[in-house]
């Protein structure tokens, strides 16, 4: 049995049976980091360089482009849309913080510095620009609420879905991303001491701004299943190393109502829902499942994520998808590492299907031998029955 990149990845999702491999997902090389360079430089890029064209848009491969990336990895499904500017995202800029950008929608003040790496420019965060719900509102007075910044102008049509869909079948199926996440633009946009400040003094305002947000996401889901989409692909950091970012309690209080009516609207529509969260997450995944999400992705072992653990007690509900170490093992260690790395993952939570492999992150400075001994051995242990 062989079945189709849709087939496996939907298949894995829906907990049933197993399929005929492992499927393959990772978030892919960041761009600005030299493990690209290195992948730019090698081989392995001529070897699997695709670029996929298209009739209609306006932009020259603005849809797809290169899917190289996902031929080097055997990838079976990756976050790509052919829906931009989902939002009409903006910056502007203050003179309290010279050099710097304030996005529009959330507030996150970013500036533009070099790699140390590779000279190449990346964007880090600075701070948050909403320190009390005054500027906030004076901001969204002048630039729109979020729910104002949604772009009519996109077309969701099922006809560019499913030619989009079509065009990548050899290659990956996609998942829609979300258009932001909720807690990363409340934390980032007034910091996390602000956000606990607010969550002790001012609640109301806190759900304001988290109901807000949500509003934007609901409409986009809406949108998106009108198109024929049947994965949104969530992300919304939660963790650190060692623990969440937000204790249980105040996560029940303030973030799981708003989760829920993401999770459900996708259920609703027959939409699969993944989120990603680096870090500590795994005393929030039960409440998180029983609000209705189908998928965790990252499972950072680093920051003290259990995946065996978690395929035992949530498995039946929860499909996982990651897990391999990409902060340590991969970074530091021997092809030999990487290689007991990845039979351990799939060990863990490949029996019965529900698993993707792949690394808990996307990969910045890993030696190039690395890279590579991580695409092999997840090609190499992937076929069901597993034999490890």
């Amino acid at each position: 049995m062989v079945l189709s990149k849709r087939e496996r990845v939907i298949r894995t999702l829906e907990l049933g049976d197993e399929p005929d491999v492992v499927p393959i997902h990772t978030l892919g090389f960041e761009p600005s980091a030299k493990s690209y360079e290195d992948f730019h430089n090698s081989e392995e890029y001529s070897k699997n360089k695709t670029v996929i064209k298209n009739s209609y848009s306006k932009v020259k491969y603005s849809w797809v482009g290169s899917v190289t990336q996902l031929r080097f990895w055997n990838s079976d499904c990756h976050v790509m849309d052919p829906f931009k500017a989902k939002v009409n995202l903006k910056t502007t800029h203050d003179p309290d913080y010279p050099g710097c950008a304030i996005d529009t929608i959330a507030g996150r003040i970013f500036k533009i510095v070099p790699q140390e790496e590779t000279g190449k420019p990346f964007l880090y965060y600075v701070g948050g620009y909403f320190k009390t719900p005054e500027i906030l509102y004076s901001h969204w007075d002048k630039h729109g609420k979020p729910t104002e910044l949604i772009n009519d102008k996109v077309n969701y049509s099922p006809k560019i879905w499913e030619e989009y869909v079509e065009s990548l079948a050899p290659y990956a199926y996609p998942m829609a991303s979300n258009v932001f996440p909720l807690f990363e633009h409340l934390f980032e946009g007034m910091t996390i001491g602000r956000m606990a400040y607010y969550m002790r003094k001012n609640p109301q305002y806190i759900h304001e701004v988290l109901s807000e947000y949500t509003k934007v996401n609901l409409e986009v889901i809406k949108r998106l299943s009108e198109a024929g989409v049947d994965i949104f692909f969530y992300y919304d950091d939660l963790g650190l190393k060692g623990k969440s970012i937000i204790s249980l309690e105040n996560f029940r209080k303030f973030l799981l109502p708003y989760y829920k009516q993401i999770y459900q609207e996708c259920r609703k529509h027959g939409m699969f829902v993944v989120q990603h969260s680096c870090g500590y997450v795994d005393k929030l995944l039960p409440d998180m499942v029983d609000a209705g999400l189908h998928c965790i992705q990252a499972l950072e072992p680093a920051a003290g994520v259990d995946l065996a653990y978690l395929k035992e007690t949530l498995g039946d509900h929860l499909c996982f998808m990651g897990g391999i170490d990409s902060s340590g093992i991969l970074n530091f260690g021997t092809p030999q590492d990487i290689e007991k790395e990845v039979k351990r993952c799939i060990k863990a939570a490949g029996p019965g299907g529900g698993y993707f492999a792949g690394p808990s992150h996307n990969i910045l400075n890993v030696p190039w031998e690395n890279v590579v001994a991580l695409r092999d051995a997840m090609v190499k242990y992937q076929k069901y029955p597993l034999k490890l």
